[in-house]
């Protein structure tokens, strides 16, 4: 504003009053900084002070020598912008900072409103040439600030000790994530504020409390704290390539997503194997908004592909939303499916996931994770139960509680076994010598 780069600014926080009290810090360095005065030539009054052409809690206006001028305001989430302008312009400087606070973080509708209000109001009031600064603690990983931050197993991202970053735009936006210090404290962002010592002391105040994934939140700005993830990064094998060339016996499972909503949740469908050492292997996922005929379609289309054992999905979902159009579909395509309808006992997510978590941790699941589908299953899993979005893992805790009632896939013997016998039967051999009825 100074170096007349930009000319009307906006000051966006949670509310009005922290904005205005972030104005009011500027406000004041304006006013009383001589050197600032001198250097950018503000016009001052007759007691050497700023002469504002506005000067409110929430709007200033501030004059050049030369009869220029620029505009700063401070707004709180939520309220009214359209219509703003000053000389003939909108704003061409965005700031926001500290967008989110406790009450928006426990509230899934207010986040979402939160959002439509970012995308629907603050970004379309910018002037053609404006720029936006976002800054903040993400406290939430449905926080507006953190969906446009880097994940961290993207390709294009790039992880460093203290910093976390994107090759590839987001959208409209380039990101970066800062962390007050590494895994061991080796590093410290800013090492004259505070020490190694200061950090260890303030984690572990924060794990006696039993809220470490405060502390991961504010000084790392990971709003779910790696020692208490649901799913731990150790839990996630890889298959390998003796894996993928095993018999298994194929089950799919399916959390499915019909609804008009405007931001309904994705449908998922898994496609697991189990093989003759009771290994769980991953072998697709699919996630995708589908209406209830592209459903339908995909769960023919699994079958014809996998011929799988068993096909779990939530009753509900069977008898109140696809089953009929199932039943029709399947006897029109002449493929059918084994419809398991699934009644879990737990109808919270987290104990329903209770069953996979434990095969998981026991090193009985395994990934395909040179898929494509796989960056976007690791990053739900991870983050699960604070994500966004959790379609996925939905699907996957399914398939376990299905995996608990079937049977292994058969052991090499038994699949040589059955193999001779097949072999044996059409090659008619079995007919050959004493006759079954009279011996001879």
């Amino acid at each position: 504003m100074l170096f007349r780069e930009r000319r009307y600014a906006l000051i966006v926080a949670d509310t009005e009053t922290q904005a205005s009290l972030f104005l009011g810090q500027i406000k004041q360095i304006i006013n009383e900084s001589e050197e600032i005065h001198q250097l950018f030539g503000l016009k001052l009054n007759e007691k050497n002070e700023v002469d504002f052409k506005k000067d409110t809690e929430t709007d200033i206006i501030v004059p050049f020598l030369d009869g220029k001028q620029f505009r700063i305001m401070a707004k709180g989430a939520e309220q009214k912008l359209r219509g703003l302008l000053f000389d003939g312009g909108r704003p061409d400087l965005i700031i926001i900072d500290d967008l989110m606070n406790e009450e928006l973080v426990m509230n899934k509708d207010r986040r979402d409103k939160l959002r439509r209000w970012v995308y629907g109001s603050l970004i379309p009031c910018r002037s053609e040439r404006g720029i936006i600064r976002f800054v903040g603690t993400p406290m939430n990983l449905d926080d507006p600030l953190e969906s446009l931050m880097p994940k961290e197993n993207d390709k294009y991202t790039i992880v460093e000790d203290l910093k976390v970053w994107s090759t590839k735009k987001h959208g409209m936006w380039r990101s970066v994530k800062y962390r007050a210090h590494n895994s061991d404290y080796s590093k410290l962002l800013w090492p004259s504020r505070k020490t190694k010592q200061d950090f260890i002391q303030l984690r572990d105040d924060f794990i006696s409390q039993g809220i470490p994934e405060v502390y991961a939140c504010e000084y790392l700005c990971n709003p779910v704290d790696d020692s208490i993830r649901y799913f731990k990064k150790s839990d996630l094998l890889a298959l390998t390539k003796e894996d993928k060339l095993k018999k298994v016996n194929y089950y799919i499972t399916a959390d499915l997503a019909i609804s008009e909503k405007e931001r309904a949740d994705y449908s998922a469908f898994v496609v697991g194997g189990m093989d003759e050492n009771g290994i769980l292997h991953i072998r697709n996922v699919i996630k995708d908004r589908l209406p209830g005929d592209e459903i339908v379609n995909t769960l023919l289309s699994l079958q014809r592909v996998y011929t799988p054992l068993a096909v779990g999905i939530e009753d509900m979902q069977v008898s109140k939303s696809i089953g009929p159009f199932l039943n029709r579909a399947m006897i029109e395509e002449n493929t059918f499916l084994n419809v398991i309808p699934l009644k879990p006992n737990k109808t919270d997510k987290i104990s329903r996931s209770r069953s996979i978590q434990a095969r998981m941790r026991a090193g009985a699941v395994k990934f395909d994770k040179e898929a494509d589908w796989w960056p976007d299953l690791e990053h739900e899993l991870l983050v699960f139960p604070r994500g966004k979005h959790d379609d996925m893992v939905d699907a996957i805790a399914y398939l376990g509680l299905m995996i608990d009632k079937i049977i292994e896939a058969p052991t090499r013997e038994e699949v040589a076994e059955l193999e001779y016998e097949d072999e044996l039967e059409q090659s008619d051999l079995n007919l050959q010598g004493r006759s079954e009825i009279c011996g001879y």
